[in-house]
C-alpha cells in the first residue's frame, strides 16, 4: 500500500513537471513566433518603403514624364492584373483567412513569396491600401509551417495562427493591445489552448514581435506608423457636438458599404478580365491622385503631414479628400489591388473629422478628429473596443471617452440587410 502511494504520488509529480516542460515549450515557441513575426513585419515594409521611395521620389526626380501618376499606377495595374490572372486573388482578404482558420481548415504556406510579393505591389504602385491583408496571410501560412515542425504545438494549431495575426496587427498598427482586442472580440472557434493561457501566449507573441520591429527599426529605419495628436480639449462646446459629431461619422462609415456595393456593380462585368481590369483601377487611382493627392497611398505617412497643413485648406477640399477616399479604397479593392482598409479608413477619416473642425472652429479640433475617426472606423470595423484601442495610439489619453462614444454609436446603428455580410470583411 506504502509503494503504491509512493507510485501514485511520483507520478503525479511527473504529471505537473511534463506538463510544465510543455507550458515552458510553448512559451519559448511563441516567443520565438512573435519574433519572427516582427522580423518578417519590418522586412516587408522596409521593401515597401524601398520601392515607394524609388517610383515616386527618386524616378520621378531623375526623369521628366508627363502625367508621372497615370503612367506609373497604369503600370502597376497592368502588375497587379497578371499577378491576379496566374495566381489568383491574392493576397486573401484578412476575414477570409481569419474564416478559414476557424473553420479548421489549414492555410497554405508553400506560396508565402507569392502572396508577399501580391501584397507589396498594390501598396508600392500607390494603392489606397494598407499593409495588413497581406502580412497576416504571410505570417497565417507560416504558422502553420512552423506548427507542423514542432509536435507539441500541433494541437494548438488553430490558436497559434490566431496568436500571428494577432502579433502581426499589433506590430502594423504599433498598437498591442489592438493586436490582442480585435482578436478577442472576433472570438468565435475553437479553445485549444486554455483561455488564461491562451491571452498570456497572445502578449508573448506581439510585444516579442513588437519588440523585435522596434529594434530593427531603429538600427535599420523602415517601418510605418500613425501621427500622433497634441492636446484635446473638453468643454461645453465639445460635449454639445460629440453626438452629433459620432452620427456624421456613423453615416460617413455606412457610405462606405455604399461605394463597396456600387463599385461590385460596376466590376461584376469584367471580373474575368482581371488584366484590363487592373490597369482601369490603375489609372483611376493615378487620375484622381492627380487632382487629390491625399487619395493615394495608405495614409499613415501622409497623416503627420495633414496635421501640419489642415488650417490651411479649403474645408470642401477635406471633406472631399476624405469622401474620395473611402471610395478610393473600394475602387481598388473592387479592380483587384487587394489590400487592407484600416490605414485608409483612419486618415479619410481624419480628413473629414479637420473638415468639421473647420467649419465649427469654436470646437477643438483634436476632439472634431478624433470623435469623427472612431465613429467612421466603428461603422466600418463594428468592434468599438478595438478601434479605441487603435487609436489611442495617435490621440491624447483624454480622448479616450469620446472615442469610446463615437465607436459605440456607430457600430450599434444597424447596417441595411444588404451590407451585413460586408460587416464580416471589413470587421477582421
Amino acid at each position: 500500500m506504502i509503494f503504491a502511494c509512493l507510485f501514485l504520488n511520483n507520478l503525479e509529480e511527473n504529471n505537473v513537471w511534463n506538463k510544465l516542460k510543455k507550458n515552458i515549450a510553448l512559451g519559448i515557441f511563441i516567443a520565438v513566433l512573435g519574433a519572427v513575426v516582427g522580423a518578417i513585419v519590418w522586412f516587408l515594409l522596409w521593401l515597401m518603403n524601398l520601392g515607394i521611395d524609388f517610383f515616386w521620389t527618386w524616378l520621378p526626380g531623375k526623369f521628366n514624364i508627363p502625367v508621372y501618376n497615370l503612367v506609373i499606377c497604369g503600370v502597376g495595374g497592368l502588375l497587379v492584373g497578371l499577378l491576379q490572372t496566374k495566381f489568383g486573388p491574392c493576397p486573401s482578404e484578412l476575414s477570409e483567412d481569419m474564416a478559414a482558420i476557424k473553420q479548421g481548415k489549414r492555410l497554405p504556406y508553400d506560396n508565402l513569396p507569392v502572396i508577399a510579393v501580391c501584397a507589396l505591389v498594390p501598396l508600392i504602385f500607390g494603392g489606397s491600401l494598407g499593409p495588413e491583408a497581406g502580412l497576416t496571410g504571410v505570417i497565417a501560412g507560416l504558422c502553420y509551417w512552423l506548427a507542423d515542425r514542432f509536435k507539441y504545438a500541433y494541437e494548438e494549431v488553430e490558436d497559434l495562427a490566431q496568436v500571428g495575426i494577432a502579433a502581426t496587427l499589433g506590430v502594423i498598427f504599433h498598437a498591442p493591445l489592438f493586436g490582442f482586442v480585435n482578436q478577442v472580440e472576433d472570438e468565435k472557434g475553437g479553445q485549444a489552448i486554455p483561455k488564461n493561457s491562451k491571452i498570456l501566449l497572445y502578449f508573448i507573441a506581439i510585444f516579442a514581435g513588437f519588440g523585435v520591429y522596434i529594434l530593427l527599426s531603429g538600427l535599420f529605419g523602415g517601418g510605418m506608423g500613425l501621427g500622433r495628436f497634441g492636446h484635446i480639449t473638453i468643454g461645453r462646446n465639445e460635449l454639445l457636438a460629440m453626438l452629433p459629431l459620432a452620427l456624421v461619422g456613423a453615416l460617413c462609415g455606412i457610405l462606405y458599404f455604399y461605394f463597396a456595393k456600387g463599385v461590385k456593380v460596376v466590376t461584376a462585368p469584367l471580373e474575368k478580365h482581371k488584366v484590363f481590369l487592373g490597369i482601369i483601377g490603375g489609372l483611376v487611382l493615378g487620375g484622381v491622385g492627380m487632382l487629390l493627392p491625399f487619395t493615394m497611398f495608405a495614409g499613415e505617412h501622409q497623416m503627420g503631414e495633414m496635421m501640419e497643413i489642415w488650417q490651411t485648406l479649403p474645408i470642401w477640399l477635406l471633406f472631399l479628400t476624405g469622401i474620395v477616399k473611402l471610395l478610393m479604397i473600394n475602387i481598388c479593392i473592387g479592380t483587384g489591388w487587394r489590400g487592407g482598409n484600416i490605414f485608409p479608413i483612419i486618415f479619410s477619416a481624419v480628413c473629414i473629422g479637420y473638415g468639421f473642425a473647420a467649419l465649427f472652429p469654436m470646437v477643438d479640433a483634436t476632439f472634431c478628429v478624433a470623435v469623427v475617426t472612431a465613429a467612421v472606423a466603428g461603422a466600418i470595423m463594428r468592434k468599438p473596443i478595438a478601434v479605441v484601442m487603435l487609436l489611442i495610439i495617435c490621440f491624447p489619453v483624454d480622448a479616450i471617452i469620446p472615442m469610446c462614444v463615437g465607436a459605440i454609436i456607430a457600430a450599434s446603428i444597424p447596417l441595411p440587410k444588404r451590407f451585413r455580410q460586408m460587416t464580416d470583411a471589413q470587421g477582421e
